[in-house]
């Protein structure tokens, strides 16, 4: 009895914490979005953080549902608590820049830990 309990605790402390968003993308980034405003967004366990150029700051709630690794390429599934669903899409393997995308594949920001970037920067040749 005392092992079904305790592999039932197991279970439902891995269920808990998978739906926070992974290490690879939490803390701070610069972002540009489609009309190349400028955007700091911050990544939190269950929390995205986005501050316009003006400082304006606005909150969201999120849960990461996927996880993909291919070929190098890593692509994180999040929701927000609103129902709207993105991709965080990095195609090199340090992840220091990548792109938020909307469900249908379109960039919503470029992301770096670095600098301000855009879609040419993260796929120039190095």
């Amino acid at each position: 009895m005392k092992k079904c309990q305790l592999l039932l605790l197991f279970l439902f402390s891995i269920v808990l914490f998978s739906c926070e968003g992974s290490d690879a993308y939490q803390g701070k980034w610069k972002a540009i979005n489609r009309d190349d405003e400028r955007f700091e967004i911050t990544f939190t366990a269950k929390e995205i953080i986005t501050k316009d150029s003006k400082r304006e700051t606005v909150k969201y709630e999120y849960t990461q549902h996927s996880i993909e690794y291919k070929n190098g390429v890593s692509t994180y599934g999040i929701q927000l608590s609103d129902g709207r669903e993105y991709q965080l899409f990095f195609p090199k393997k340090d992840k220091s820049e990548g792109m938020l995308l909307d469900k249908d594949g379109r960039i919503v920001y470029t992301l770096s830990r670095n600098a301000y970037v855009t879609y040419d920067d993260i796929y120039k040749l190095d």
